[in-house]
């Protein structure tokens, strides 16, 4: 056995060759000549395998990954280090030296390759969605007999502010395309479909409301042979807000809050908490507003009765001592509300 390179004689092959030869015909890496990567010149993200991804990298980086994507290399190589230096930037076009280290038969190689890399800009899909106004879902924000107030407007464009912000780290389709103010409420045109249930999400786990969608046709995907849809999300916001009085089953209560599952209370004649999911809301009876809320005086307290002033008549109104109330001393201003001639004194709101 001898190697046909160098003469040497009684010596291992590789490939027909020693070892000392082998290695110098060695080469660590493949690399092509020319290199290119396309990125978005509206959100910064590269195309990858037909898919936009790696948004926010500095130009180093596109660089970098674009030469490491390209490396083929032998099974025979271990421990395989690259490092990429950008010697001159023409345009568009960097100039590199692609420096590799690894092991090869036990063995330490350092290489150094010259290539050239190529950066295309385009705009991405999504970025051109959004240039062009594009969405897959509406929003509609309305009430129950009523039109949404100024004041849950302002709060469900902050809720849709803050959270679009941060779901479009993730997912860049969620954008809000447009708000249109109708007389009835407010539409909100949103990128994605999946984004607006999120955005959506968010406003009910503040306002709550009975949620109905309906898809429309928007057009056909040919190449699909498929019907392509928008999606109009209606969120019906309820009749009575928070602080209001409602009836649930001969249960009296003061609605304390929302979220997406249910209307949360505190009963008048108890201590307890209740509440009601959206699915029997129509069950739902309001009995007074907020704003029909009186202070009263507490005049005499027994063990069984405070007696109040009426708030208009000053006439001694006597309400049987519940455990909610035990409490209250004489003296005291209280909230009472009257409900078909009959008076409730409030809870105090926590301070």
């Amino acid at each position: 056995m001898f190697c046909p390179k160098c003469g040497r004689e009684d010596v291992e092959l590789f490939k027909g060759l020693c070892k000392s030869c082998f290695l110098d015909e060695f080469e660590l890496i493949n690399l092509p000549d020319k290199i290119e990567f396309t990125v978005c010149v509206k959100c910064g993200s590269t195309l990858k395998n037909g898919k936009w991804k790696d948004q926010g990298l500095t130009e180093e980086e596109l660089v970098y990954n674009a030469v490491v994507e390209s490396v083929e290399t032998s099974k025979m190589v271990d421990n395989l280090e690259i490092s990429v230096e950008i010697l001159k930037t023409r345009g568009s076009i960097f100039e590199c030296i692609v420096s590799a280290s690894g092991k090869v038969l036990g063995e330490v190689l350092n290489q150094d390759y010259a290539v050239e890399v190529k950066k295309n800009k385009t705009v991405c899909s999504d970025c051109s969605k959004y240039e062009s106004g594009y969405y897959e879902s509406v929003i509609q924000i309305r009430a129950d007999r009523r039109v949404p107030t100024p004041d849950e407007i302002e709060s469900i464009d902050k809720i849709l502010i803050e959270r679009a912000n941060k779901l479009s780290k993730k997912n860049r389709m969620a954008y809000i395309a447009d708000r249109i103010v109708l007389k009835e409420g407010v539409d909100y045109y949103v990128g994605s479909y999946k984004a607006a249930k999120s955005l959506l999400d968010s406003i009910r786990e503040v306002f709550g409301g009975i949620v109905k969608e309906s898809p429309k046709i928007a057009g056909r995907d040919k190449s699909k042979g498929k019907d392509l849809y928008r999606i109009w999300i209606s969120l019906r916001l309820p009749r009575f807000h928070r602080g209001d009085f409602i009836e649930y089953e001969n249960i009296k209560g003061q609605v304390t809050g929302f979220n997406a599952k249910k209307i949360m209370f505190n009963e008048l004649n108890s201590q307890d908490t209740g509440s009601v999911i959206w699915k029997d809301y129509d069950n739902i009876k309001i009995i007074a507003e907020r704003e029909d809320v009186e202070n009263a005086i507490v005049t005499v307290k027994t063990p069984r009765s405070i007696q109040i002033l009426h708030p208009e008549t000053y006439q001694p109104i006597d309400i049987p001592l519940q455990p909610s109330i035990e409490s209250i001393e004489v003296g005291e201003e209280v909230p009472v509300l009257e409900i078909n001639g009959n008076f409730y004194i409030l809870k105090k709101p926590a301070e």
